[in-house]
C-alpha cells in the first residue's frame, strides 16, 4: 500500500509557555529539527521474544550499549498488515459465529500529522503531515461520530493543558496553591502539611470553616479510619467525622498520611486539635489500630476511646473460630447488663468454650473499657458502636475520587463529596420544618412537643419509646424536699426494675439504665414517668441541644451578626446565576465567527487572570517555583498489608526463571551474561529453528533519538 509523505521545508510551530494560542490556531515558523535516524532489522520470530516484554528488552536485542528505553520514540512497519491491530484471516471466514460479526473499520490509511516539543524551548512543530488518504472521508456532521473524535475535543483539551499548567512545580505545590485560594475565600480554611526526606510531602491535613462549625456542634464524638487507593500515590486517607443533628455523617476534616505510624497519627490529631482551637471529643470510635491507640492516648487523654463492635465480632471468628464463642461474646459485649452480671457471663463463657488460655481472650479482657456495654454505658457516643459510617463514607468517596487521581483531584473531588453530603442533609433540614405529623399515640400534647423540639428523624426514635412506655409500670414512688424517686418494673417481669429520678425545682430527670446520658434520647423509664406525672410538654432537660431543631440557629444568627453566611451556599448561588449570564453571552456571541473569537478572548483572559488570582494557576511571570519553598511530590507508598509470602504459613515462594540459554535461574535468555559466547549462540539458533511461529518478511524501522 503506498502513499506519499508531504514534509514542510519550515515546520510549524506553537508557542505555548502560559497563553491558550491554540484555540485560534496562531502559529509561528522555525527551521530547528531534531536528529534522528533509523535502523532496519529483520522481523522474523524472535521479534515476539520482546514485543510481550516491552521496550526494556530492544536495547539487549539490538547491541546497541548504552540505549536506555526511553530513547525510542516509535515504531514503524513497512507494510500496515504487519502492524497490529488487523483481524485475523480466521476470525472473518469463522462460520459458526453466534453474532454477527462487526464491521471492517480498518484500512492501513497512512495519513498523519506528526507533532513534537524541541527539548528546553518548550515550542512544538509538525515533523511530519501526510495528507494523501486510501479511503473517502467522512461528511462533516459524521465527523464527531469517529472513535478518534470521540475521545477529545476543544474544550477537553483546553481543560487538559489548564489542568497541565496548574500542576507547575508538582502536584503538591499546585495543591497548595488551591488550598490557598480556598482560603481567599473561606476566612476559616485551615490546612498544614509536613515534608520528609528530600522534601517530599509526608501529611497533609485540611478543613474548611463549615466542617469546623460542624465540629463544634457536633464534635463531642468523633469517628475516623484509614481508607485506601484513593490516589495514585497509595496515601492513606483519614476522613474525621461525626454525627449531626439529623442523625447523619458529617465530616469534620480530612488528612492524608504517608504511614500509618503513631507518629504520623499524633502528628494529625495534634493539627485536628489546632484547627478545633483546642476542643477535644468526648468519645472516640476506631477500629482498634494500635497505632491509632497511641495517638489518641497521647493527644486526647480524657477522651474515651471505642472499639468497633464488627471488628471485634470478625476477630473473635478468625481467632477462636468456635460460633458458640462468637454468639456468647456478641451477647456480653452488647447486653445491657451489670458488672457482676457480666464478670458472671464472661466466666462462663470462657469455661463452657475452653479459651481460657488463649492470649487473644486475655488481652480483649483487658480492654473490656473498651468495649463492653457495661462499662461504657453513660459515656455519650450518639448510638455510635462501630465504624461503619466511616466505611459508608468511603463508599461514597469511591464515587468521586479514583486511584488515579494525584493530590490535587483528590482535593478538589473530595470536596465535590462533602458538598454532596452538605446537600442531603439541607434536604432533611427542610423536612424536619415542613409540614406536621400524624400522631401516631395516645399521648397526643407530649408527641406534638416531640415534634416542635426534635429534628424529624430524632422524633421517630422517641416516638417508638412513647409508645413502648405502656409496658412499664411504676411501682414505687419516694418523694423528698429535693428529690423525688421513682421505681418502675418490666410488665410481668417483676425481676427487672429501674429508678428514675427528678428534681422537682429544676425538673431534671436521670435514669439508672443511662440511656438518657448514653445517646442523648429519652428511655422509656423517663417518659412514663412523664405520662404519670401528667406533663403536656417535654421538659428541656430532657432535649439535648444537639438532637433539636435548633441545633445550628445559635451559630446562624452570629453570622447574621457579623454579617457573614455561609460561604459554599453564597458560592452555588453564584455560580448558578453566573451561568445563566454566560448562558446569554454564548447564545449570542456564536452567532458569527468574529464574535466567537473576540468574546472566546476576552472571557479566556478573564479566566485566567481570576485563577492567578485565586492560586489556581501560577502566576505569568513565574515559570519555575523557587528551589527552597517548593515542596516534592510523595514517595508511593505501599499498600497495607505484608503480602501471603511474608506471612506465617502462606504460600510457596514465587519459582524463579531458568534461562533457556545457560539453563541457570534468576534471569531470561535476553539477559543471559553468556549470550555473546559461541555455546550461546549455538542454542539461540537451535531454539530459532524449532520456532513453530510463522515469520513475517517484512522489515521494521525502530527510529531513536541521538544524543548531542
Amino acid at each position: 500500500m503506498g502513499s506519499t509523505s508531504k514534509l514542510g521545508e519550515q515546520p510549524c510551530m506553537w508557542n505555548e509557555p502560559l497563553e491558550d494560542d491554540w484555540m485560534d490556531g496562531n502559529v509561528c515558523v522555525t527551521n530547528q529539527q531534531e536528529t534522528m535516524f533509523d535502523t532496519v532489522v529483520e522481523a522474523d520470530g524472535d521479534l515476539s521474544d520482546w514485543e510481550g516484554r516491552g521496550a526494556s528488552l530492544l536495547p539487549n536485542f539490538l547491541g546497541l550499549e548504552g540505549l536506555q528505553a526511553e530513547d525510542v520514540l516509535q515504531m514503524e512497519f513497512s507494510t500496515p498488515e504487519d502492524a497490529s491491530g488487523f483481524r485475523g484471516k480466521k476470525w472473518l471466514e469463522k462460520v459458526d459465529r453466534i453474532r454477527e460479526h462487526k464491521v471492517v473499520t480498518r484500512c492501513g490509511c497512512l495519513a498523519e500529522m506528526r507533532i513534537k516539543r524541541k527539548d528546553g524551548s518548550g515550542k512544538w512543530y509538525v515533523s511530519r503531515f501526510v495528507e494523501e488518504h486510501n479511503h473517502e472521508l467522512a461528511y462533516e456532521k459524521l465527523v464527531d461520530y469517529l472513535r478518534s473524535h470521540r475521545k477529545i475535543s476543544e474544550q477537553d483539551m483546553y481543560n487538559e493543558v489548564r489542568k497541565q499548567r496548574g500542576l507547575q512545580g508538582g502536584d503538591v505545590n499546585a495543591s497548595i496553591r488551591y488550598l490557598e485560594g480556598l482560603a481567599r475565600v473561606d476566612g476559616k480554611m485551615f490546612w498544614r502539611y509536613k515534608v520528609g526526606d528530600g522534601k517530599h510531602l509526608c501529611n497533609l491535613f485540611w478543613s474548611n470553616g463549615r466542617c469546623q462549625k460542624d465540629y463544634l456542634l457536633f464534635g463531642d464524638v468523633l469517628a475516623f479510619d484509614a481508607t485506601y487507593g484513593r490516589n495514585k500515590y497509595n496515601l492513606p486517607v483519614v476522613v474525621f467525622s461525626g454525627v449531626n443533628h439529623h442523625n447523619q455523617t458529617c465530616v469534620f476534616a480530612t488528612a492524608m498520611v504517608s504511614c500509618e505510624s503513631h507518629e504520623s497519627y499524633i502528628w494529625v490529631l495534634e493539627k485536628f486539635l489546632e484547627c478545633m482551637q483546642g476542643k477535644a471529643p468526648q468519645s472516640v470510635i476506631t477500629d482498634g489500630d494500635p497505632a491509632m491507640r497511641i495517638a489518641i492516648q497521647s493527644v486526647f487523654p480524657d477522651a474515651h476511646h471505642r472499639l468497633c463492635a464488627w471488628h471485634l465480632l470478625r476477630n473473635a471468628t478468625s481467632n477462636i473460630c468456635d460460633p458458640r464463642f462468637t454468639h456468647l461474646f456478641k451477647h456480653c459485649m452488647l447486653a445491657d447488663m451489670e458488672t457482676d452480671e457480666f464478670e458472671a457471663h464472661w466466666e462462663n463463657m470462657v469455661n463452657e468454650c475452653g479459651v481460657g488460655d488463649v492470649d487473644w481472650v486475655k488481652d480483649l479482657y483487658s480492654k473490656k473499657y473498651a468495649w463492653t456495654t457495661t462499662y461504657i454505658r453513660g459515656r455519650f457516643f450518639a448510638g455510635i458502636r462501630t465504624t461503619s459510617r466511616c466505611e459508608s463514607l468511603h463508599a461514597k468517596l469511591g464515587q468521586f475520587v479514583k486511584s488515579r487521581y494525584g493530590i490535587l483531584e483528590f482535593v478538589t473531588n473530595f470536596q465535590r463529596c462533602v458538598d454532596f453530603l452538605r446537600d442531603n442533609i439541607d434536604e432533611l433540614e427542610f423536612r424536619s420544618w415542613y409540614g406536621t405529623p400524624v400522631l401516631q399515640t395516645e399521648f397526643v400534647e407530649l408527641e406534638k412537643s416531640a415534634w416542635t423540639k426534635f429534628t424529624r428523624e430524632m422524633f421517630a426514635r422517641f416516638r417508638e419509646s412513647l409508645k413502648r412506655c405502656v409496658r412499664v409500670r411504676i411501682c414505687e414512688i419516694n418523694e423528698t424536699l429535693h428529690l423525688h424517686v421513682y421505681t418502675l418494673q418490666k410488665y410481668r417481669r417483676p425481676e427487672m426494675t429501674w429508678q428514675v429520678y427528678r428534681e422537682p425545682t429544676s425538673n431534671i430527670f436521670s435514669c439508672t439504665c443511662m440511656r438518657m446520658e448514653s445517646f442523648g434520647i429519652p428511655c422509656v423509664h423517663i417518659v412514663a414517668v412523664c405520662v404519670r406525672l401528667d406533663l403536656a410538654e417535654i421538659p428541656e432537660s430532657l432535649v439535648l441541644r444537639r438532637w433539636s431543631k435548633t441545633a445550628k440557629m445559635e451559630i446562624n444568627n452570629k453570622m447574621v451578626d457579623h454579617h457573614t453566611a455561609d460561604q459554599s451556599v453564597t458560592y452555588r448561588t453564584r455560580l448558578g446565576a453566573f451561568s445563566q449570564l454566560c448562558k446569554r453571552l454564548g447564545k449570542v456571541a456564536c452567532m458569527s465567527d468574529d464574535d466567537f473569537k473576540v468574546y472566546s478572548k476576552k472571557v479566556l483572559s478573564d479566566a485566567v487572570f481570576l485563577e492567578i488570582k485565586y492560586g489556581l494557576r501560577p502566576p505569568n511571570n513565574i515559570s519555575t517555583p523557587a528551589t527552597d519553598n517548593i515542596v516534592k511530590d510523595p514517595i508511593r507508598v505501599r499498600t497495607k498489608g505484608t503480602g501471603p509470602c511474608s506471612q506465617a504459613g502462606g504460600s510457596a515462594a514465587k519459582t524463579k526463571r531458568k534461562c533457556s540459554t545457560c539453563g541457570k535461574l534468576g534471569h531470561r535468555r535476553t539477559r543471559c551474561p553468556n549470550r555473546d559466547t559461541p555455546t550461546a549462540t549455538t542454542n539461540v539458533t537451535a531454539t530459532a529453528r524449532g520456532h513453530k511461529r510463522k515469520r513475517s518478511k517484512g522489515l521494521m524501522s525502530l527510529v531513536f533519538r541521538i544524543s548531542t
